[in-house]
């Protein structure tokens, strides 16, 4: 069927899909091929220029972004949660540039080593407290996450064009499969795997990654394992997105409410092992 001719197209399963596999393919397809010597399409985004395993920023500019969180958000709203920072600080930032926060602090890309999954809805200094105390190299490390990779800026046509057709081809699973570690950060605000989002996130590092499962803070108290809004029940702010992230779930055939369950449970500071 379409599932099966996809995966053979990309080369079948985790090693097919890693370096050789369907990142190449995504390159080919989706990133327009510039010699040295061709001049840029001025009407190609910068975006489709950069492979998305370059959408990085290090350690140490995240921390810069916290610093103007922090002398930008006073009173009432000292402690920002991540819509509050894109929607009154990155937006605005990269609106004349029309990139996403990475590609504006990094014109031509820094490549990314981790993977950061989580939630929107936490408090962001907490999440960058949460990083570092994480990460002794933490300064110099680089991040793929996704308020900062992705343009914020964008249409949802625009988007949507970016992201691709399917979960498998997007810039999200590009940098799942080559980053070397796959950071899980919690919150204790909302359990983030009520965004299928981050259930997706979970289950594609497990079906075709290669890196480390780090697990780093703490759920909200007495936050539930399962539910009608939890794991393969999730939802996500783009309607249309549901039915196409739980197919792309359904074609790894591994359980995403076990690796929900396993991701929940674990420690802070642990690593998951793999499905």
């Amino acid at each position: 069927g379409e599932a099966g001719a996809m995966l053979q197209q990309m080369g079948g399963g985790r090693a097919g899909v890693h370096g050789q596999g369907y990142s190449r393919l995504y390159n080919q397809q989706r990133y327009p091929h510039q010699s040295p010597h061709q001049q840029v399409d001025p009407n190609i985004s910068k975006m489709k220029l950069i492979p998305p395993n370059r959408w990085g920023i290090s350690g140490q500019q995240l921390l810069e972004l916290a610093d103007q969180v922090v002398d930008q958000f006073t009173g009432s709203e000292e402690n920002p949660n991540v819509y509050d920072v894109v929607n009154k600080l990155i937006k605005p930032l990269c609106k004349a540039a029309n990139v996403s926060y990475s590609v504006l602090l990094n014109p031509k890309g820094l490549k990314c080593s981790t993977f950061v999954t989580h939630a929107w809805f936490e408090s962001f200094l907490a999440f960058v407290d949460d990083i570092r105390d994480h990460f002794s190299d933490f300064e110099t490390r680089v991040f793929w996450i996704c308020f900062t990779a992705n343009p914020q800026t964008w249409s949802p046509e625009e988007l949507k064009d970016l992201l691709g057709p399917s979960a498998l081809q997007s810039p999200f699973a590009i940098a799942i499969q080559q980053c070397d570690t796959f950071l899980v950060v919690r919150n204790t605000t909302r359990n983030m795997y009520t965004r299928l989002w981050c259930v997706t996130e979970l289950v594609l590092v497990h079906a075709y990654g290669d890196s480390a499962i780090e697990v780093i803070g703490k759920m909200p108290p007495r936050a539930k394992e399962c539910g009608p809004d939890i794991g393969l029940h999730a939802t996500c702010s783009v309607p249309e997105d549901i039915a196409m992230l739980r197919a792309t779930i359904g074609m790894t055939g591994l359980d995403a409410n076990a690796l929900v369950i396993d991701a929940i449970r674990a420690l802070p500071g642990s690593a998951l092992h793999r499905a």
